[in-house]
């Protein structure tokens, strides 16, 4: 069983900029270098496919799953990026947990929204924990929501910055 959540954040930049951050290997070095107090790597990028290792302490999680975890999560998370259509694109994600039965997966809608890029988020967050999993399922979709929205303020400043 998994939960199913949608967020949206916005990018105050044109779309065509979005996409050439995403489909850079410097923007995603920044993204896993500063998304977290811990910095991750990006382990692969082919310009249409990013696997990034990630590192989320404890402090990240919210509190009902923070009892349970001892120490910071690994996370490896591969995004498939999708071909610039215009007005839009789309990256699908997947991402597992290293050591634990958490996994999330889902697909980023990017829409151009005028000088704006608005990121349409659905996740499937899955915890296979019997009696629990669905319990904190939810919780998770709330944090990830949270760390959505950090990157897309990361990814604001990268592309001010660079392009």
């Amino acid at each position: 069983m998994s939960t199913r959540s949608e967020n949206t954040v916005t990018i105050n930049h044109p779309i065509e900029k979005v996409h050439q951050a995403y489909s850079t290997k410097e923007f995603w070095e920044y993204i896993v270098a500063n998304l977290s107090p811990e910095p991750g790597e990006v382990n692969e990028f082919t310009g249409e496919e990013a696997t990034l290792f990630e590192v989320l302490p404890t402090t990240l999680l919210p509190e009902a799953v923070r009892a349970m975890v001892s120490q910071s999560l690994k996370v490896k998370r591969v995004l498939s990026i999708g071909k610039l259509d215009g007005e839009k694109f789309t990256t699908a994600f997947n991402a597992d947990v290293k050591g634990t039965p958490v996994d999330f997966k889902g697909d980023i809608n990017l829409a151009s929204e005028g000088e704006a890029t608005k990121l349409n988020y659905t996740t499937d967050v899955s915890i296979n924990i019997p009696l629990m999993g669905a319990a904190i399922e939810p919780k998770v979709g709330e944090a990830l929501e949270e760390l959505f929205g950090n990157e897309a303020n990361l990814a604001e400043q990268w592309i001010a910055e660079n392009l």
